[in-house]
């Protein structure tokens, strides 16, 4: 869900990318359920493992597990690190999906409104 709202608030000035330690592999139908009932995107998502992105290319790092995933990332990637300790609502109802996918709503338009760095979002 990250990635798809990232990118669909981010615009052009924001390529988003996701990955999971363990990714399934596939994305449940409803994290795509809950995502176009958002209006958001889904025509690109893909389960992705850390190996299929390049870390190297990352200017911000946002670890969904607290702590815990940005440890998985070396310490050199990344301008801003931040870790957020989101829910993960697989396997549960509808209504955990959609809070989720509203915390991280508010997480990244305050991410992308900061302005004390706005040369990460430029082109």
């Amino acid at each position: 869900m990250a990635e798809a709202i990232a990118r669909s608030l981010g615009g052009n000035q924001v390529a988003a990318c996701s990955a999971g330690l363990s990714p399934l592999g596939w994305i449940s139908s409803e994290t795509i359920d809950t995502l176009h009932a958002l209006g958001y995107p889904t025509h690109d998502l893909r389960s992705k493992g850390l190996d299929d992105v390049d870390l190297d290319d990352l200017d911000i790092v946002v670890s969904l597990l607290g702590k815990r995933g940005l440890d998985a990332i070396p310490h050199s990637i990344g301008i801003r690190r931040e870790a957020w300790a989101i829910v993960d609502p697989f396997g549960e109802d509808e209504a955990l999906y959609l809070d989720v996918a509203h915390e991280l709503e508010t997480r990244i338009r305050r991410l992308l409104s900061k302005e004390s760095e706005p040369e990460l979002f430029s082109s």
